[in-house]
């Protein structure tokens, strides 16, 4: 009697769980479905935005800004064109193209690099929310596609700056809609496909264990075993990124399952197999989340991440909570690097700027927002601190260019701050000119006191 009693109690008990886990797992995998997807979106648009960025930065702002239709054709027109026809072979771009403003809501073609059917000069473009806050100054991709008479796209756009910092042109790269979102799915599939698993596996347990109690739930055992096998192979890979198994270190274990007949611990095994899946699902989500806001070449924040502090910023200022200074930095000398040395000698001054500032300032902290261009943003920094930090650097620069394996160029930095004024201040942005001038002062006395030369190699 009492057995019999045992039994029905212990499988209404088993029931509901595996009630309560397909459930879960069902939540679990909607969830990380999206989650995902909205992760690999930001990937795919940081890399659409390096290359409107890489474009931009190849384009001389005052030259560029000062084209008319008169001189379509000329030399200095033709050179612009080329920096773009480069881009325009790259197997994922379908245009690449550079516009003007001309009023509030109007932009027009000034250059395009389709050899086919061009935009002629002074066309008008079709405008998107993210060219408008290009012609801010913000490079930008638009969230949806638009479509025009050379089809449907998604659209990156990054200003091109003259010597005054005024946005004299934006780069414009068209991406198929269909491309975007073939790399989307494919990006994603991993994910999907082990979410899905999931929410499968849930209702595996749950029809499995209202049978035979103690022989049917060793059974399950043996399946659920071979299920979560195939589960951590294609964790394995989806993660054999080195970048994401370097970030494990601080990663939550999983309890060790207990080798006893008891039913209780047949069902705490089942419970530790579903927690693992969830864990590494978890782990490769907030992975992707960091890849999505750092900087690939230099490790610091990239300009998503930038965003994100700048919007976190100017809500504290609209709260009267602001305490902050930004120091902005570019590289003195990047292109001519470039021509002398080549990229992979530009690569190495760059990520020995980032490593320079983000000593003085910490990663978290140090913003790359351009080809040869940074930001640090420190927090409640007094005027005496941030001279000791500019001192690090300079001291920093000086061990780098001193090293025995130091790139052929040197290493040289053009800096400029500013504090936030309470009361003074109403964005951000205002900060950030006032820093910019001063940076700019500082990039001229280089510039008279250091021009570039190719020193001697001679050992």
């Amino acid at each position: 009697m009492n057995k019999h009693r045992g039994i029905g109690l212990t499988t209404r008990y088993v029931v509901v769980v595996g009630l309560l886990l397909f459930a879960a797992n069902v939540v679990l995998g909607l969830v990380m479905m999206n989650q995902s997807e909205a992760a690999m979106k930001t990937m795919i648009q940081k890399n659409m935005l390096d290359l409107s960025n890489t474009a931009a930065a190849l384009l001389d702002g005052d030259t560029v800004g000062a084209f008319t239709e008169e001189d379509v054709g000329s030399p200095a027109y033709q050179e612009a064109l080329r920096e773009l026809s480069v881009f325009q072979n790259n197997a994922d771009i379908e245009f690449i193209y550079a516009v003007r403003q001309t009023g509030e809501n109007s932009y027009v073609f000034i250059l395009d690099a389709d050899p086919v059917d061009p935009g002629q000069f002074g066309e008008e473009i079709l405008v998107t929310n993210a060219l408008v806050q290009a012609g801010k100054g913000i490079a930008t991709v638009d969230d949806s596609p638009a479509e025009d008479r050379w089809g449907n796209f998604y659209s990156t756009y990054s200003p091109v700056f003259d010597s005054g910092g005024k946005v004299a042109a934006i780069v414009g790269i068209d991406f198929g809609a269909d491309w975007y979102e073939k790399e989307l799915r494919s990006h994603t599939l991993s994910v999907s496909v082990v979410s899905i698993l999931s929410i499968l596996f849930g209702a595996f347990v749950m029809v499995l264990i209202t049978g035979k109690l103690r022989q049917k739930f060793l059974a399950l055992d043996r399946e659920l075993s071979a299920l979560a096998g195939n589960v951590d192979e294609l964790t394995r890979e989806i993660t054999s990124n080195p970048g994401y198994k370097e970030s494990l270190g601080a990663a939550p274990q999983v309890p060790e399952m207990k080798e006893d007949g008891d039913v209780s611990d047949e069902l705490e095994a089942l419970g530790i197999k579903i927690r693992s899946m969830q864990v590494e699902l978890g782990r490769y989500l907030s992975y992707m989340r960091a890849q999505a806001y750092t900087d690939s070449l230099t490790r610091v924040g990239n300009t998503n991440a930038y965003q994100e502090e700048v919007r976190t910023l100017n809500e504290q200022i609209k709260d009267g909570k602001a305490d902050f200074c930004a120091a902005v930095f570019d590289l003195d000398n990047l292109k001519l690097a470039n021509d002398a040395y080549g990229h992979a000698c530009g690569d190495r001054i760059i990520r020995g700027a980032a490593w320079a500032i983000s000593s003085a300032f910490g990663k978290e902290r140090t913003f790359r927002i351009g080809g040869d261009e940074f930001i640090a943003i420190p927090l409640g920094i007094t005027e005496e601190e941030l001279a000791e930090k500019r001192q690090k650097i300079r001291d920093s620069i000086d061990a780098f260019n001193s090293r025995p394996n130091h790139p052929e160029a040197e290493l040289s930095l053009s800096m400029g701050s500013a504090f936030y004024r309470p009361g003074e201040d109403s964005s951000f942005r205002e900060v950030f000119q006032r820093a910019d001038e001063a940076l700019y002062e500082n990039k001229r006395d280089h510039h008279a006191r250091k021009p570039f030369r190719r020193p001697d190699l001679t050992p």
